[in-house]
């Protein structure tokens, strides 16, 4: 029996071909996988499977690839599958990563907040306030876009949320050097919220808890040189 086709176009067989496809080492240096990929989520954008494998791929390629992903229409499919399917919490953590990384990436960031990548993010931190991964993928995104719309990172309280993930991931260096690289951004725009929340205190707690940590003390310190001296 011939795979069952949607009214749109590919398969769900061949857009998890397709899906699959990205993980090849043959394949994965290759535009059109990426192209092939994102065309097979779009035709089956209701296919819970199909865009929780999809997502999570363009997250896998994004690492290594995200010039070609960024030409495939991966950031405007990512965030239509983060849409699409908002309960599914590992859908919206590999959703809020792929943007992260894709957003790295001067095109990428142009397309992710044309098409609604901040309020993409806001809602998987609200909806799964509770779920660790997306809890630190949210952060790391809103983090990257508040160094090109500082201002609407911090109009929705995206500052205060990244301090609490901040507190909930004390250990985790990562997390500590995306609080201080935003941290740097808001101060520049809105000091004395910063200094009200007690975000420069806590930037230089955890610059002391992580001494060894190269990230952590290079922007750490970059964010408290934007604090307004007395």
């Amino acid at each position: 029996m011939a795979p069952k086709r949607n009214k749109f176009g590919m398969s769900k067989d061949e857009a998890m071909t397709r899906i699959k496809d990205i993980e090849d080492p043959m394949f994965a240096d290759h535009l059109e996988t990426y192209n092939l990929a994102v065309r097979g989520m779009t035709d089956n954008l209701k296919d819970h499977e199909v865009q929780r494998k999809g997502v999570w791929a363009l997250a896998l390629g994004a690492i290594t690839q995200p010039r070609y992903l960024i030409q495939a229409g991966a950031v405007e499919m990512t965030i239509k599958s983060m849409a699409q399917w908002p309960l599914d919490e590992r859908l919206q953590a590999d959703g809020c990563e792929c943007l992260r990384i894709l957003c790295s990436k001067s095109e990428g960031m142009r397309l992710a907040l044309a098409a609604g990548g901040i309020q993409s993010v806001f809602n998987a931190l609200q909806q799964h306030s509770e779920d660790n991964r997306v809890q630190q993928e949210a952060c790391g995104a809103l983090s990257r876009f508040s160094q090109k719309d500082t201002q609407a990172v911090l109009a929705k309280g995206g500052y205060e949320n990244i301090l609490h993930t901040m507190d909930l991931f004390a250990n985790y260096s990562w997390v500590q050097m995306w609080v201080c690289q935003a941290t740097k951004q808001f101060s520049k725009l809105d000091p004395k919220r910063v200094e009200g929340i007690e975000g420069y205190s806590k930037i230089q707690a955890t610059m002391k808890a992580h001494e060894a940590s190269e990230g952590v003390q290079v922007f750490g310190r970059e964010a408290l040189m934007t604090r307004p001296v007395p």
